[in-house]
């Protein structure tokens, strides 16, 4: 019975459509302070991730940026040229994850 409703939580939650757009191919010289500052200016930044590789020391060259409203979101992404430390990045939608199966929370990734 628990698990049902665990499951059932997990479900609505990521169902739940949050503002977020994926960056690809962030110069290894920006951090993330450089991309909340260049995605400031179509609105609220309220999350702003870049994962390290823990061997080298240096970012993997993506990241997530996670704004405050759908409408900020939909400002970055009519934006056709995203350029960062000189370098023109790839920016997308990030779909929401749809656990399948006997999926639990433990197994849910969040950025």
């Amino acid at each position: 019975m628990a698990a049902t409703v665990a499951r059932g939580a997990v479900a609505l939650r990521t169902g739940v459509n949050r503002p977020v757009a994926f960056v690809r191919k962030i110069p290894w010289t920006a951090a993330a302070n450089e991309l909340r500052e260049h995605f400031a200016q179509f609105g609220h930044v309220r999350k702003c991730t870049v994962p390290f590789d823990k061997e080298t020391g240096f970012h993997r060259g993506l990241g997530w940026i996670q704004f405050s409203s759908e409408e900020e979101l939909q400002n970055a992404m009519q934006h056709e040229n995203h350029i960062i430390d000189g370098v023109k990045v790839h920016v997308q939608f990030q779909r929401p994850k749809i656990l399948q199966g006997d999926q639990t929370s433990d197994e849910e990734k969040h950025f």
